[in-house]
């Protein structure tokens, strides 16, 4: 919905206020007015929620292809990152399975990402749930994903990369159940 209402609001702001502007030059303001400066605020924050919000939060939706020689992540504004197979040096599969999920559980998967960034790790979100996240490392970045059906696509990237090595951490009510998917 996010992704739909964002240029829906802003694109008719940005053209309102390009035609208050164009308006406000017929009347005489300068470029150094107060009032042009306003026009400018409104249209430079209006063009930030379009463009650069969407790239840095996962508003649109992601897609995952699996090329040739690498994955294949897109999302709109966001552009496309081809990681090839060889490169992903080890997966991590966080699967939620109920709504709710006890707090061991819930604080193994933050520490965990928290761990991560402070070794010099650096996320980049793909993820279209937060019920399914999947992160591939691939050097010092992690790039995380939420694919249907993980445990499928974990299958697919051993077999194409025959040194990874997978983590999968199966999160519910009770606690965590873990199982390393080894060489």
């Amino acid at each position: 919905m996010l992704g739909y209402a964002i240029p829906l609001i802003n694109g008719p702001l940005i053209l309102y206020n390009l035609y208050t502007m164009y308006i406000h030059f017929q009347q005489g303001m300068a470029i150094g007015d107060s009032q042009f400066v306003e026009d400018l605020v409104v249209i430079v924050s209006a063009l930030f929620m379009s463009f650069v919000i969407p790239t840095l939060f996962p508003v649109y939706k992601s897609t995952y292809k699996l090329g040739k020689n690498s994955v294949i992540l897109s999302r709109f504004l966001k552009g496309k990152v081809e990681i090839g197979y060889k490169e992903i040096d080890r997966a991590e599969v966080f699967i939620r399975e109920t709504p709710e999920i006890s707090e061991d559980a819930k604080q193994y998967a933050l520490d965990s990402s928290r761990d991560l960034r402070k070794s010099g790790f650096k996320f980049k979100d793909y993820t279209n749930n937060e019920d399914i996240i999947m992160n591939l490392f691939s050097g010092q970045k992690i790039f995380m994903i939420s694919p249907a059906k993980p445990k499928a696509l974990l299958k697919k990237l051993k077999k194409r990369n025959k040194k990874l090595t997978a983590k999968i951490v199966e999160l519910n009510e009770r606690g965590k159940r873990i199982q390393e998917l080894g060489k």
